[in-house]
């Protein structure tokens, strides 16, 4: 027979004490792993275009150290508001800094100074002047911009004229360049732009609020390259101007529409010769003009003679310039609705404040208004 060994209770009990745990561990969810910690990486890095700043710091160290402390932040994570902002607070800066409670008062001031001083209205006098605490009432600004990869540089001259062709043809004075580009392709391939630099003159009191506002758009296009403007020219203060007349022909691509008066946006294409550069970069102000002071701004002005409601055009009648936004889509040489909002908060006066004869527009014209 058989005998049974007797197990004892103790190892009886472990036995059931493993496999009541393997019964109930073996019927619990299984809980997956927590994922690994994922370390996005840092912002991609923004660059800076250069600084705005005086062509010669010399002569008013004053306002080159001003020019300094204006400079826009440029953060690579900062955020739209965070931008503006900033742009804001230094547009306030530099207003404390010029004891300037509205741009106007730059008019009244270089009309005073130009009173006192027994001279006469034009930037060719007025340039030459000085403020009481001894800086230049001239200056020459160089500003940072967006440019097409094929633009190139050309110079404008300046004078106490009366016609621009007489500037073009004695080129009495270098006054700064504007860039030039002519393929219409190209200005609208915001993936290809380069930083460079257009420099122009201005009045003292005025240069750090268009440093202010040319910089604000060329850091929008460092963030954002949707945001891109080929800023191809700046125009301060000048009574006439011209590029030369001996540059040679010219061809430039520009947008022509079927009326002038219309709000539809089905222009096309033509190309256009003119004899010299002179043609499509000249200009005459009347003699009460902010720009005889050197207290306005045009921004992507041309003379695109040949062109139906050609833009951009200095002035206009047409009901589609209130497009803005469709028509830099169109061309990139239009400045869209924003351009318009930051002029705006520096406290300039822009097109849609004030109207020519016949109810046109002045386009892309900034100034410190008259009244």
């Amino acid at each position: 027979m058989l005998r049974l060994i007797p197990v004892p209770l103790i190892f009886l009990r472990l036995a059931w004490m493993v496999g009541l745990c393997l019964v109930f561990w073996g019927c619990q969810p299984r809980v997956a792993p927590p994922p690994p910690v994922v370390h996005l990486p840092p912002p991609p890095p923004i660059t800076p275009g250069p600084s705005p700043r005086l062509v010669h710091p010399a002569q008013a160290p004053a306002l080159a150290a001003l020019l300094q402390t204006l400079a826009l932040r440029y953060e690579p994570d900062m955020t739209q508001e965070e931008r503006d902002q900033d742009y804001r607070e230094k547009v306030a800066q530099a207003r404390q800094a010029l004891n300037l409670i509205r741009m106007i008062e730059m008019r009244e001031r270089s009309l005073d100074l130009i009173a006192t001083n027994g001279g006469e209205v034009s930037w060719e006098y007025l340039r030459r002047q000085k403020w009481p605490d001894g800086t230049p009432v001239g200056v020459s600004l160089l500003v940072p911009v967006w440019a097409p990869s094929q633009a190139r540089s050309v110079a404008t001259f300046a004078g106490f004229a009366s016609t621009w062709q007489e500037i073009a043809q004695t080129m009495p004075r270098p006054s700064g360049q504007v860039l030039f580009a002519g393929n219409l392709k190209d200005i609208n391939a915001k993936d290809r732009y380069r930083t460079a630099s257009i420099s122009f003159e201005v009045n003292s009191l005025h240069a750090p609020l268009a440093a202010l506002l040319l910089e604000y758009i060329y850091r929008e296009g460092a963030y954002e390259p949707a945001k891109r403007i080929p800023i191809l020219v700046v125009r301060g203060g000048e009574d006439t101007y011209a590029a030369s007349a001996f540059t040679g022909p010219v061809t430039v691509e520009g947008l022509t529409y079927p009326d002038t008066y219309g709000a539809d946006l089905n222009g096309k294409v033509v190309r256009l010769t003119y004899n010299s550069m002179a043609d499509i970069h000249h200009g005459r102000h009347a003699k009460f003009s902010n720009h005889r002071l050197g207290c306005a701004l045009d921004i992507n002005d041309f003379n695109f003679k040949g062109l139906v409601d050609g833009i951009p055009n200095p002035i206009s009648g047409s009901l589609r310039q209130n497009n803005r936004d469709g028509l830099h889509r169109l061309d990139a040489r239009n400045l869209p609705a924003w351009v318009f909002q930051a002029a705006k908060q520096a406290g300039y006066r822009i097109p849609q404040e004030w109207t020519h004869v016949y109810n046109t527009k002045d386009w892309p014209h900034f100034d410190c208004g008259t009244k």
